[in-house]
């Protein structure tokens, strides 16, 4: 079951239904084939309201808004081509990058709850498991290979985001929301 956005609200609540309930059949009956822009919107939608939930938490303005959905969307296309590059180069994934991209946006559906504190730990977590379930049947992969890939893409996700607070401290004025300690 493919998102569609021309039956917006009963396709985005069958598909959230579907990856909670079944993840393991959505990702195995999700086409390997085809155009982003369903998956895309999918992850636009999710994206959007978990940065507007998280921007409205950390009483930012439309600013803060803007950035962390640019960013996440942004990171998003990056680690899905990279994820890709992995898969394709260690273990000759034969899924074109359209649906690896396909695992990691359906995957996004965590990010509606990664906001809130403590069950936003365990809804990255289940995101992780999703992406690691999707890899294995998109990419066809055994278990170890599709593991691999998740720690090592959420290894380097990780780096780059710390990396990334470090450097945009004094521009987000990140001390003032408690995330970094102040100088």
């Amino acid at each position: 079951m493919e998102f569609d956005p021309f039956r917006l609200v009963e396709s985005f609540a069958g598909v959230c239904r579907e990856i909670l309930v079944r993840p393991k059949d959505f990702f195995h009956n999700l086409p390997r084939e085809g155009g982003i822009g369903n998956p895309f919107l999918f992850l636009a939608i999710c994206v959007f309201l978990s940065c507007l939930f998280m921007a409205n938490m950390l009483n930012g303005n439309y600013r803060l808004f803007l950035l962390l959905f640019t960013a996440n969307l942004f990171s998003d296309f990056i680690m899905s081509g990279i994820l890709h590059g992995l898969v394709k180069k260690a273990f000759s994934g034969q899924a074109p990058f359209a649906a690896t991209f396909r695992v990691i946006a359906y995957s996004s559906l965590t990010d509606l709850a990664a906001w809130i504190p403590v069950v936003g730990t365990i809804a990255t977590f289940y995101g992780l498991y999703l992406i690691f379930l999707g890899l294995q049947e998109i990419h066809q992969l055994r278990p170890r290979q599709a593991g691999i890939a998740v720690i090592a893409i959420t290894a380097l996700s990780l780096g780059a985001g710390i990396a990334a607070l470090i450097a945009g401290k004094d521009l987000l004025q990140i001390p003032e929301i408690g995330l970094l300690p102040v100088e």
